[in-house]
């Protein structure tokens, strides 16, 4: 059902992927349109490393709960931490859209023109579920088939104002989903390797002149 939308944080729960930009993009999306307080939750979901989750920074995850108290958040977060990879896909599954306001890391930023993707974003696919993502690495490229909505890294008002046009247009998220679930049926790895052994009997045959 649509009356609640369910979005979802998915991956290491950690310094950098910007959860901190999406509670403030939560508590923007409230502020702005109290309504949607009642009709939106937001699941962090995810691995919690020790010797990510607790750096010099200190404790990450009593911060992010601090955060969340600051920003008067605590009745519309959910968490799910340690998820067991069984559980993957019915915690994807259970939500509309997945939300990944991933920074680009300074170790990536070197790497100049060698972009990554999201394992996050795959699962996503898989489950038939679209995604509002940031424009770090290659995730705009992730969402460019009618499966998702992107907005610049770390703008929060931008990532707020994505939050409020899917709230306000909830369909967006089975249309989304629709598309998404083609997306990861086109991946599955049957299909995969049928592609590509088209591919080598192309490639084979242009060799030999046949």
């Amino acid at each position: 059902s649509l009356d609640t939308l369910r979005l979802l944080y998915f991956g290491f729960i950690y310094r950098g992927k910007g959860i901190e930009d999406l509670l403030e993009a939560l508590a923007d999306l409230f502020a702005s349109a109290p309504e949607m307080r009642q009709r939106v939750r937001l699941t962090l979901a995810g691995g919690t490393a020790a010797e990510m989750a607790f750096g010099a920074g200190g404790n990450y995850l009593d911060q992010l709960k601090a955060q969340i108290a600051e920003l008067g958040l605590a009745d519309a977060i959910d968490w799910n931490l340690n998820l067991a990879a069984a559980d993957i896909p019915r915690t994807i599954q259970a939500h509309h859209v997945m939300v990944l306001p991933y920074r680009e890391s300074k170790k990536l930023g070197l790497l100049g023109q060698q972009r990554g993707t999201s394992g996050a974003l795959s699962w996503a696919a898989a489950c038939g579920r679209g995604a509002i993502t940031s424009d770090a690495r290659a995730f705009a490229e992730e969402v460019a088939s009618g499966n998702g909505a992107i907005y610049p890294q770390g703008d929060v008002a931008a990532l707020s104002e994505q939050l409020l046009n899917l709230a306000r247009e909830p369909r967006l998220a089975q249309a989304w989903a629709e598309r998404a679930g083609a997306i990861g049926h086109a991946r599955t790895w049957p299909r995969t390797a049928l592609r590509f052994q088209a591919l080598f009997n192309d490639m084979v045959g242009t060799v030999h002149g046949t």
